[in-house]
């Protein structure tokens, strides 16, 4: 009987162990699949389109010989500035490419730097118009501008806020074939300063023209609009037509902070008088703290004050869908429920009831591999909204403002259908 105890003891033992065993392999599993932190880059892709650049770049090259007026082309390489996101890195790319092509060089492009692996990676994988258009990689740099040469210039452009667009532009008709600009020299106080305005209408002009992302990221965005029924604007394609709503998780309230003790305004784009237009009431008072923090900020009676704005306008939007970048899930649920409610939906003049779908970035279908290019589908799906919902102190929703008034959707740019909160 004592033998046979034993047994049973050990097999409950040995069996218990093995149910924990399961659970910890089943909770890993679950672990792995949820989260974006066990994402794998596609390596393998950026090997092919760094090897795909070096192609296009060549050719590129070679077809200038065959033109008369291009068998002398000059290159400039802008220094840039390390560690920005996502928004201000892109935004940076393309107003120098504008600045090459305005200044009849050819732009040497950079790889895109992804802070957070600080790894390089190809511009192609994000952005087309400026790594393949008038363009070649940095990796021709020691090929087209050898050191020592004297026909390279290294010069730095420094001058006021002002000046600084005629003043590059100067320095770049050098006669030199290849100048390399040592210093950065577009920044958030040029792009906020009054003079930015100067250059806005060339720079959407460029816009127009160059602007394209890269399959990567369109695959995205047409997969999103499919499965969460989002209809681009003005298209006759099948889906709701959709508010885009930009908010940031709770970390940006110390950037709020700081504009609100330094007395910033608005950032980039968001500072044309066509788009402060828009800006919801009350105005933004810099010098004042509160007004500062009411924008930046803003409550959630704010966020839905804009949105009763825009849905008593065009009522027939019953869609909204949320960019984030983590946004608590607490506040997605007060936000959800005051959306959903019959009964504010009514006081608040909405003509068909409540909103009758909520979606946002966290629900934008992908897989494992292709987290790299999910703010960029983020910015694209509220470039597509017939109206935006932004931020005035983001430079992503002044980066969105910009690309929605150019290109293809310029009906999606103008005031009426956008907010700043």
């Amino acid at each position: 009987m004592k033998s046979a105890s034993s047994y049973n003891r050990l097999r409950a033992q040995v069996l218990l162990l093995a149910i924990v065993v399961a659970l910890y392999l089943l909770y890993s599993n679950y672990s792995s699949t949820n989260s974006n932190d066990n994402s794998t880059p596609p390596y393998s892709l950026y090997a092919d389109l760094n090897q795909k650049e070096e192609e296009i770049g060549q050719k590129f090259l070679e077809s200038l010989q065959l033109i008369e007026t291009q068998k002398n082309p000059k290159f400039v390489l802008f220094r840039q500035h390390e560690g920005t996101d996502f928004g201000n890195q892109t935004q940076e790319i393309l107003l120098h490419h504008h600045l090459a092509l305005q200044s009849s060089r050819f732009y040497i492009y950079q790889p895109f730097y992804w802070k957070s692996r600080n790894e390089q990676l190809p511009l192609s994988a994000f952005l087309l118009g400026a790594s393949q258009e008038r363009a070649v990689p940095a990796s021709f740099v020691e090929k087209l501008c050898p050191k020592g040469s004297d026909d390279v210039a290294h010069i730095k452009i420094q001058s006021t806020q002002e000046d600084l667009w005629n003043t590059a532009l100067s320095a770049l008709k050098r006669k030199e074939k290849c100048i390399i600009v040592d210093n950065p020299i577009i920044d958030t106080a040029y792009l906020s300063s009054p003079t930015a305005e100067s250059i806005w209408p060339l720079f959407q002009k460029h816009l127009a023209r160059w602007f394209q992302w890269s399959p990567q990221i369109l695959d995205i965005v047409e997969r999103t609009q499919a499965q969460l029924n989002l209809r681009r604007h003005f298209s006759n394609l099948h889906g709701e037509p959709y508010i885009a709503l930009h908010l940031h998780r709770k970390e940006f309230l110390e950037h709020c902070k700081t504009a609100a003790q330094q007395h910033l305004g608005f950032t980039n784009w968001a500072n044309l008088p066509a788009i402060l237009s828009t800006t919801l009431p009350p105005r933004l008072n810099p010098g004042n703290d509160s007004s500062v923090m009411e924008h930046c900020s803003p409550s959630l009676s704010r966020v839905m004050d804009a949105i009763d704005r825009q849905v008593r306008r065009k009522p027939y939007l019953r869609s909204v869908h949320i960019i984030h970048d983590g946004v608590a899930s607490t506040d997605l649920r007060k936000l959800e429920n005051a959306l959903k409610n019959p009964g504010r939906a009514q006081r608040a003049g909405w003509t068909y009831g409540p909103i009758k779908s909520l979606t946002h970035s966290a629900m934008v279908p992908h897989e494992p591999e292709e987290v790299d290019f999910l703010v960029g589908a983020d910015v694209e799906l509220a470039r597509r909204a017939e109206v935006f919902i932004g931020n005035g102190y983001s430079s992503l929703s002044s980066y969105i403002v910009a690309l929605r008034m150019a290109g293809d959707l310029v009906v999606a740019g103008i005031p009426e259908a956008i907010t700043l909160l």
